[in-house]
């Protein structure tokens, strides 16, 4: 008879995590997740993106975390960020603590603690509130009628 290796790994020989990228520079391509310090994305797109600071020029981004990021002439699902700038893009939401907007960008939802610039913003924290106790009402009379 003869002995079978066991095919589960040894667990006192785990590999050791993998260091973080300093800087991931994205032209012309796509990614399907990114995680670095330092994040450029030009005329690319990623769908998710983890970074300290993050650019993105002319690409599209589906979720970007970020202590900052810059977003000029771009898209993205959502934005998570202590400071961001978007210029002339169209962001889905945002959240964060800075938001500064520049001519000729818009979003959908913004939820941050302050906001300057020039932008279309479709919801804000406000209105948000406002929706969610409308939207609680109607909820609360139609549970009651039935």
């Amino acid at each position: 008879m003869t002995a079978v290796p066991d095919p589960t790994p040894d667990p006192t020989h785990d590999e050791a995590p993998q260091p973080r990228p300093t800087r991931v520079d994205v032209q012309r391509g796509a990614l399907g997740v990114a995680q670095a310090d330092d994040l450029s994305v030009s005329f690319g797109a990623i769908g998710a993106a983890q970074a300290q600071r993050a650019s993105v020029e002319l690409g599209a981004v589906g979720a970007l975390a970020a202590n900052e990021a810059t977003l000029t002439m771009a898209s993205a699902g959502l934005v998570a960020a202590q400071k961001a700038r978007i210029s002339q893009a169209l962001i889905r939401s945002v959240v964060a603590q800075e938001v500064h907007f520049e001519r000729g960008s818009g979003a959908a939802v913004v939820i941050a603690a302050r906001t300057d610039g020039e932008a279309t913003v479709l919801l804000d924290w406000r209105g948000g509130l406002a929706v969610g106790t409308v939207l609680g009402l109607v909820w609360l009379v139609v549970r009651r009628l039935r």
